[in-house]
């Protein structure tokens, strides 16, 4: 367990929350203020072995370690999980086979059960967004889009701070617009969608199509190098990133449309060549702003779940 910002001095009277993120490898938590400070962390594995039981008894066991450490009353558990989440239940109505079991599970249920407090579960793309939202790179705006670039590509719609749901928590699947009809096969069962061209994974196939050894980090070493292949693979994505961009602007009509997500630590490389690309595409003013709150954003959005909108 680590501390973050200003340790436990920084517990208030007036109560703490707990965050936690459930992805596919790690189970990340913390307690957060009523400020939205994150003042200790803590973390598990994932334990995809277990199946549901074991998934859900490695978060409540992290949420119960974090409450018994606030030195304040702990009000309330905000989860933010991979899959698509209803938000009036708290239950998980569709998940991939990266956290085996967990399409049905009721979530928010099951953790008030074990740690006696109410509990709300949302989406974990959905969670960053609120994170940034509250103290992170979105904080100034009322409606924004938040894209998050890693293995797959999620997304977030926000309007007047509030997460823009749709049907039992379905929408945001914006990784699956459609850029390219008839385009390379996705594992949702559409041919042609955005994160197939956008994402890691789409990075690491190009890299591989290169030279099998490469993978998206040699990618963009190469790039940063000049390699005309690499620059070639990485223009190609930056035209992609570009062309969905525009969609969701005309589409939702944003303020801003903030970028996280692993892949976008490496966005010092092509940063400049996205606006450049933007202002070729649209003359609508696209504005992109890089997020700030890293792999921290789903913990901190996820206690603001538990604080209520």
């Amino acid at each position: 367990m680590t501390a973050a910002g200003e340790g436990a001095n920084a517990q208030g009277a007036d109560g703490m929350y707990v965050g936690i993120d459930v992805g596919g490898s790690a189970i990340k938590g913390g307690l957060v203020t009523r400020r939205g400070e994150l003042i200790l962390e803590d973390a598990r594995r994932t334990p995809v072995e277990a199946g549901r039981a074991g998934i859900v008894e490695a978060i409540a066991d992290l949420a119960v370690t974090l409450i018994d450490s606030s030195r304040s009353p702990v009000i309330g558990v905000g989860i933010g999980s991979a899959g698509a989440i209803d938000p009036d239940t708290g239950s998980v109505s569709r998940a991939t086979d990266n956290l085996p079991g967990w399409t049905g599970t009721p979530l928010a249920e099951l953790l008030a059960e074990r740690t006696g407090l109410p509990v709300k579960v949302d989406n974990d793309v959905h969670a960053a967004a609120l994170g940034e939202a509250w103290t992170g790179a979105a904080k100034t705006y009322d409606s924004f889009v938040f894209v998050a670039l890693g293995t797959g590509v999620g997304g977030a719609l926000t309007s007047r701070g509030r997460i823009i749901h749709g049907f039992r928590g379905t929408a945001g699947e914006i990784g699956h617009m459609l850029i390219k009809p008839d385009g390379l096969l996705c594992n949702c069962g559409q041919r042609g969608c955005w994160e197939q061209y956008t994402s890691g994974t789409a990075l690491n196939r190009m890299a591989k199509e290169i030279e099998g050894f490469w993978d998206s980090h040699l990618l963009f070493k190469r790039f940063a190098e000049g390699d005309s292949r690499a620059v070639e693979a990485v223009d190609s994505f930056v035209k992609d990133l570009a062309t969905g961009l525009v969609s969701l602007q005309n589409v939702f009509g944003p303020e801003a449309i903030i970028i996280g997500g692993g892949l976008a630590q490496s966005s010092i490389l092509w940063w400049e060549s996205l606006e450049h690309r933007l202002k070729e595409m649209t003359t609508l003013p696209v504005t992109i702003i890089a997020a700030k709150l890293g792999n921290r954003a789903g913990v901190i959005g996820a206690a603001r779940l538990a604080k209520g909108i």
